[in-house]
Order: structure tokens, then sequence, then C-alpha cells
């Protein structure tokens, strides 16, 4: 029975994939209902195998030491796989109004259903083989939804989500068989696997631990593997939302804490000297990421680039290699996860009620969509690291864990990005309160020509604008009009807002909860 209890979550999911999939079993009309039953008896699945269940082990199939299918339940596990399972309930009710006017909906959810399979089996994973399997299976589920619209930039974005993946990939099955040619075994341990450092090759460490970190950093959107993930933007919201908090960066986050802490070890990182071979592109991703959302007027892209830099930071907190600097990683992950899905979920509102996509079109519109804009904004000053805010803990602990590694550098970092971050996010909230929305429609479209430098972006920024000249003439009984989405859209934002304060507020709640993480990563 403990057996099953821990299969459940992995495997409830996957057969709901298949009974959404088929017509003839589910409607079209009983999809939506369906999804939320499967998700939310899935999340109870889960809760009883990470808190009800005495198995915390189980070996599934196994050829050999190498290919072993192993899950294992630690404190780890419980943080990822809770955080997945609770964002992936608020995305679904999102999406039940956001798909609605979009084609292959029950496509959409079959493998909107079908990846939250993969990344619980991701956080159940417990060696390197299972993990780098499921990994794998990411890159397949998550393909259809990024493609979704079909359309030739969505194919030509498909196609170069695959390559960086499965090339990341390529690396990290590198790495890891180097690892067992040297040590035989793949299993996450508390500490790491090395007993005694003097009876290993350090080179082979070395090189084994570059390879995974730049393989797994490939989803984290590591400089300079990180271009897939703007083209992916061209994804509906709740995809796009579901890439950058949780589905495909934040499991390569969470691939990389793995193998630093619980295969190799902070020690012996610290012995083999890795870290200033990488600490270069990490440094470069959170300044680059920033740099580049502040010439974005397209707002989805903006937030894709702030995401790469954002991941950044959790990857500078990862090397950091002390406890301060764990917790803060840690921390961001959750918070960038709960902050990025408000922010992507008010873009999807605006775009949805609006059909406008760019910030220069946006002036005058958070007196329009009052709630969607005070949510962003609050969501915005998170990610700055402005109290009382959950973005300000994580921040917090990144900081003490630079000063931890007395390395003084890493406060310049964290500060002059939080400095453009305010540079980039600010502006969209006073152009949407505080500028006036009444500009002329000629200067939007002449606007539009300006900034659209992507020749694929042009004609969706004419079509927009020309949509938005419409409405100015359609009079003052459409000017006066509250546009906010429905409570479908709405609430799940509105949730996710008050987490954000809540966790900023009272931040020990998960703090307390990561340090069974610190206790066996140190």
């Amino acid at each position: 029975m403990e057996k099953i209890i821990m299969l459940l979550p992995l495997g409830v999911p996957i057969v709901g994939t298949l009974l959404i999939a088929d017509k003839k079993i589910i409607k079209d009309e009983y999809v939506t209902k369906f999804v939320s039953i499967v998700l939310f008896a899935n999340f109870l699945l889960v809760l009883t195998s990470l808190f009800g269940n005495p198995l915390l082990q189980l070996h599934v199939l196994g050829v050999n030491d190498f290919l072993d299918v192993y899950f294992k339940i630690d404190q780890m596990t419980r943080v990822f796989a809770l955080m997945a399972s609770i964002l992936w309930i608020l995305t679904a009710f999102y999406a039940f109004e956001y798909m609605k006017h979009e084609q292959r909906t029950r496509q959409f959810y079959t493998f909107f259903t079908l990846t939250l399979a993969v990344i619980l089996g991701v956080a159940y994973s417990g060696n390197l083989f299972t993990l780098y399997a499921y990994y794998e299976l990411l890159t397949l589920c998550t393909l259809p939804l990024v493609i979704h619209t079909g359309t030739e930039e969505a194919l030509s974005s498909g196609k170069k989500y695959m390559i960086y993946s499965f090339a990341g990939a390529s690396l990290v099955i590198l790495g890891m068989m180097i690892l067992y040619s040297i040590t035989g075994t793949m299993t996450f341990m508390p500490r790491g696997i090395f007993n005694d450092l003097s009876n290993y090759d350090q080179d082979l460490i070395r090189f084994s631990y570059i390879a995974m970190f730049l393989g797994f950093g490939v989803k984290a959107a590591l400089v300079p593997f990180h271009s897939w993930l703007p083209n992916a933007m061209v994804a509906p919201t709740p995809v796009s939302a579901l890439l950058h908090a949780v589905a495909v960066v934040k499991s390569g986050v969470f691939s990389l804490i793995r193998i630093t802490y619980f295969v190799f070890g902070a020690s012996v990182i610290k012995a083999v000297n890795v870290t200033q071979y990488l600490i270069p592109f990490v440094v470069i991703t959170v300044v680059m990421g920033s740099l580049l959302a502040l010439h974005q007027d397209h707002l989805k892209k903006r937030l894709a680039y702030s995401t790469i830099s954002q991941l950044g930071y959790i990857l500078l907190g990862i090397l950091m290699l002390n406890p301060n600097g764990l917790v803060g990683a840690i921390l961001h992950m959750i918070n960038h996860a709960v902050i990025k899905i408000t922010l992507f979920f008010s873009v999807g509102a605006i775009s949805h009620m609006t059909h406008k996509k760019y910030i220069h079109q946006i002036s005058g519109l958070g007196k329009k969509m009052p709630i969607t804009f005070i949510c962003f904004t609050i969501a915005s000053v998170s990610l700055v690291g402005i109290p009382p805010t959950n973005g300000f803990v994580s921040k917090w602990f990144l900081g003490v864990g630079a000063l931890n590694a007395d390395n003084l550098f890493y406060i310049f970092i964290l500060l002059l990005s939080a400095f453009f971050t305010a540079g980039y996010l600010f502006p969209i909230s006073v152009t949407a309160f505080f500028v006036n929305g009444k500009q002329n429609a000629k200067q939007q479209n002449a606007k539009a020509h300006e900034i659209v430098v992507e020749a694929s972006l042009e004609k969706e920024a004419i079509e927009t604008s020309d949509h938005s000249e419409q409405m100015d003439h359609t009079g003052a009984s459409i000017a006066s009009e509250t546009l906010d989405p429905s409570p479908f859209m709405l609430v799940p934002i509105v949730i996710l807002t008050v987490i954000i304060v809540g966790l900023g507020i009272f931040p020990n709640v998960v703090i307390n909860f990561l340090g069974g993480v610190i206790a066996d990563a140190f």
C-alpha cells in the first residue's frame, strides 16, 4: 500500500491525460471540470505521499546501478512538489477562461496535465538517472504547449527550444557518465556521495560538475544558453507562466540544487575550486537579462528577459555554497515562481481583455483595470525586493549569503540588478496609471513601427494598434468601462498577490520548512 501511495501522484495525471485525450470518454463540455477534479485529487495525493506515508524511497526498476528508476522523498522533494502542485491548480483556473477562445483546447489540457506528472517525477527522483529521464520527458511534454498556436513563429520557437534542451541534456549525460565511472553511484545523498576526496581524480570531478551545471543551466536560462526562453513567448499566457515559474526553468534550478548539494556536496565543490569557472556565466546572466529587459516594448518579452536575470540570482545563491546562500536560492525559487506567475497572469489579462500587448499601448489602462494593475504593481515591487513582500526576504538571504562568502562583488551585482528591475517594471505601472490614455492613434502606430524591430512582431503591433484606434472611436461608454477580467482569471491573480505579501510578512512559514533541506545539504 505504501508503494502505491508513493506512486499515485506520478500516475494519476497520466491516467487523467489519457482520458482527456479521448473525446469518447470525456466530452468537450466536461474537459475543464475533469481537469479540475484531476488536479485537486492529485494535490491531496501529493500531500498524502509527502507527509502521511512512512515509505520514503522506492526502487521501481533497476537494470544495473546506472539504469535505476528510483524515487525518494526528502525535504527538497516536498518543497518542489508542493510548489508545483499549488501553482498548477491556480494556472488551470486561469486557463479555463483564457483558453475559451483559443483553438485545440483539448490538446492544451492534455499536455498541461501530462506535464504535471513529469514535473512531479523530477521532484520525486532519487538519483540522477531518474531525474535525467524525467528531465528529457519534460522537453517532449512541453514542446506541444510551446507550439500550441501552430504559427510559423511558434514552430520555429519550438524547434529552437528542442535543440537547446537536447543539447543541454547531452552535456548532462556526459557529466553523469564521467561521475558514474569514478564513483559507481548517482544516488542523491545528504552532503553528497563523496566520502574521501583523495580517492578520486579531482579534474574529472571538476569536468563532470561543469558539464552538468551547463547542461541543466540550459533550462535555467543560463547565458549564453538563454535565447530559447524569450522565443517561447509565442505560447499562450498560461504556458508562458508555467515555463517561467515552474515547469521548465525551475526544473533546471531544482536539478542544479540536487547535483550541487546532494551529489557532489558543497565541500567537494569548494575543494575542486570549480565556482571560478561558473560565476562569470551567472553574473553575466543577472546583468544581461536586466539590460535586455529594459529595451523590450512587448510586455511578455520584457518579463521573459526579467526571468533570465532573476534565475541568475538563484544560481548565484547556489554557488555561494553556504547555508544562507542556499536558503536565499530556494526562497527565490519559490518567491520568483509566485511573483512571475502573477506578472504573467496580469499581462495575459490585459491582452485577453484589450488585445494590447505593448507597453506604449497601455497608457491610462490602470483606471480601467484597477485590480489587475494593482496586483501587477505589488508583484513588481516584490521582484525589485522592497519590503514587506516575499521578494525582499529571499534577496535579504542572498545578500547575507554573499557576506558569508566574503564577496562584496555579489552584493554589488544584486543591488545593480535590483536597480535595473525597478527600471523595467515600474514604468509599466506608471504608464498604466498616470499617463493619459487618450493618445492619437496615429502616434501609437508610428511608435509601434519604431520600437518593434522583429519582423514577425511588426504585423501584430499594427493589428493591435488598429484595434486600439477602433476602441478610441466607440465613445465614452467604453472608455469608462471596467475591463478587469472574469473571476476565473482575476481570483488566481489576487490569491497570488496575497501570497506575495503574506510570505513577506510571515516568511518563517517557508524558512522553517527549509530547515530540513539545509540540514541535509550541510
